[in-house]
């Protein structure tokens, strides 16, 4: 493992708030460390509906400042990752009434698309429009209710892998210069003469210590901000309450729409609070969300059985031959967000922007950058945002020129082209449907991981318990993805287990290639199996 002797900036927290900042400093030739205590992405940036919101609901509350971001935002993601972000059709019933009424939504929509949305990009296919209610019932299988007058159709974004749109962001860091680190965890901040100078920290794998000098240390932990070590700095500072952030993966893909409901939920101590739930397609499986309960530590990452419970009642008997129960809930995303400790009507109010707090103003102590996340949405704006304050610390000015502005495996203009190029590229080899896979996943390296296989033809093979998933994947993980443990392969490399425990002989089989990759003996191979049985485990008593 090679440090520099010093480094413009530390970073420490690789969800994607972290991620995106690593990349949009060194982008600027700012010389980076990039730090995280688990596996990227592993924390709350893996609680996802893989919804890329376009700002129309901040409309509801004239928050036109947000929605434009939000729009931007989006927009911006579709050029960085085009591979990874797609079109998401989405449709919300009308209502008798005023603020859910066809009325009402038609000139939200109008507003969105005249002023707020970028108009380059976007094609014929994806206008918004209002359907009639016999439409809403052909074009959804949902459970009419007298009250429901029609819908509504528009076009958000949906990534189509957002562990990977974080580790995106990591490896092109890494690419641009970045030294970038899985499994190191902070356990110190060295200050002297009211700075902080140094990160100090141990690899959680190997038990080795290392010292990161550096002029400046951003704090992106998430929910860990105030936690050690920077507890030790932000002495004055009050954090903001969290709260467990849910949405459960159902079996069956209910629609090739997002679907949002209004529902009157029960969740919030037996009082009823208005909650709109998504449910948006994945795969051959739906994701719904997002359910907020009180933060409880000694939870862990999990939620209660009567809080799951809780969770189903809302959502039982909204569709149509979709009846769900306990036993249909294929895994459970669930990550910490801030709120402002106050509630609307009874339900949750979440900060409503993300924020950078510095310990120089705040603490009298300087170097020390804290991020107040919010939304996976704008994470890179945030991290565009947190440069000024940087560029004030650092020792010298990096040039002026910056990098260019795609992720790694995102050098594509057209994603639909670029996939035919490659079906008929390697169509003697695959079938469409894998190419179309490894396109989608890996983007522009998928020359890469062919390569592989024409180099290994052992790799060719079809991981076991999987549908198209390729042994190769699982090496070029460990070889060019610092895949380290097989949470890692399982949950945010491959996608073979991000939407549920994936089969007996597909964790055997991955097992295999790692531990003969790693060398690991048997104890290792225990406590790996371990960690994955333990991931699944969302749900406790109390």
């Amino acid at each position: 493992m090679k440090i520099r002797d010093h480094y413009d900036v530390v970073v420490v927290g690789a969800g994607i708030h972290g991620a995106a900042l690593a990349w949009e400093l060194t982008r600027r030739g700012i010389s980076t460390a990039l730090i995280e205590q688990d596996d990227f992405g592993s924390g709350a940036s893996a609680n996802s509906l893989k919804i890329i919101h376009g700002g129309l609901r901040y409309l509801q509350h004239l928050d036109w400042v947000r929605s434009r971001q939000s729009a931007q935002e989006q927009h911006c993601l579709r050029r960085l990752a085009p591979h990874l972000i797609r079109p998401l059709p989405c449709v919300m019933p009308t209502y008798r009434g005023l603020g859910k009424s066809r009325t009402a939504l038609f000139c939200g929509l109008s507003l969105y698309e005249k002023l707020i949305r970028p108009n380059d990009g976007k094609t014929q296919d994806e206008k918004s429009a209002l359907i009639t209610r016999e439409q809403l019932e052909t074009l959804i299988p949902i459970s009419l209710i007298p009250e429901m007058t029609g819908g509504a159709i528009w076009y958000d974004a949906q990534v189509y892998d957002t562990e990977r749109l974080t580790l995106g962001y990591v490896m092109t860091a890494m690419e641009q210069g970045a030294d970038v680190f899985n499994y190191l965890k902070v356990n110190e901040l060295e200050t002297r003469a009211g700075r902080v100078t140094a990160a100090l920290t141990e690899n959680r794998l190997t038990g080795e210590f290392h010292r990161f000098r550096c002029s400046v240390v951003v704090n992106a932990t998430g929910a860990d901000i105030f936690e050690a070590p920077f507890d030790s700095i932000l002495k004055h500072a009050v954090a903001p309450n969290f709260v467990r952030a849910v949405n459960l993966i159902l079996p069956g893909r209910i629609s090739d729409y997002a679907v949002g409901l209004s529902i009157r939920s029960n969740q919030t101590q037996g009082h009823g609070v208005d909650r709109l739930l998504f449910f948006t397609p994945s795969g051959q499986s739906t994701i719904v969300g997002t359910w907020y309960f009180p933060d409880r530590r000694d939870l862990g990452h999990a939620i209660t059985r009567d809080e799951l419970q809780q969770c189903i009642r809302d959502i039982s008997g909204r569709f149509r031959n979709f009846d769900f129960g306990k036993t249909d809930v294929r895994h459970i995303h669930i990550g910490r967000l801030p709120t402002t400790g106050e509630r609307r009507s009874g339900a949750v109010k979440l900060l409503e922007r993300s924020s950078i707090i510095d310990s120089k103003s705040e603490e009298g102590v300087d170097g020390l950058l804290s991020v107040v996340s919010i939304k996976y949405t704008t994470a890179r704006l945030v991290a565009e945002q947190s440069i000024s304050l940087i560029r004030d610390k650092i020792d010298h000015q990096p040039p002026g020129e910056m990098l260019s502005a795609r992720l790694s495996g995102g050098e594509i203009d057209d994603f639909e082209k670029f996939a035919d190029r490659k079906a008929r590229q390697y169509g003697d080899q695959f079938s469409a449907s894998t190419l179309y896979r490894l396109a989608s996943h890996y983007g522009s390296h998928i020359d890469d991981v062919v390569a592989l296989m024409d180099r290994r033809h052992a790799l060719r093979e079809i991981v076991p318990g999987s549908d198209e998933v390729l042994a190769a994947e699982i090496y070029y993980a460990m070889e060019s993805e610092k895949a380290f443990t097989l949470n890692d392969v399982i949950l945010r490399r491959t996608g073979l287990g991000d939407l549920g425990r994936p089969p007996q002989e597909t964790l055997d089989y991955c097992m295999k290639m790692m531990a003969s990759h790693y060398q690991w003996d048997d104890d290792r191979r225990v406590r790996e199996l371990e960690s994955v049985e333990a991931s699944y485990k969302c749900v406790v008593d109390g």
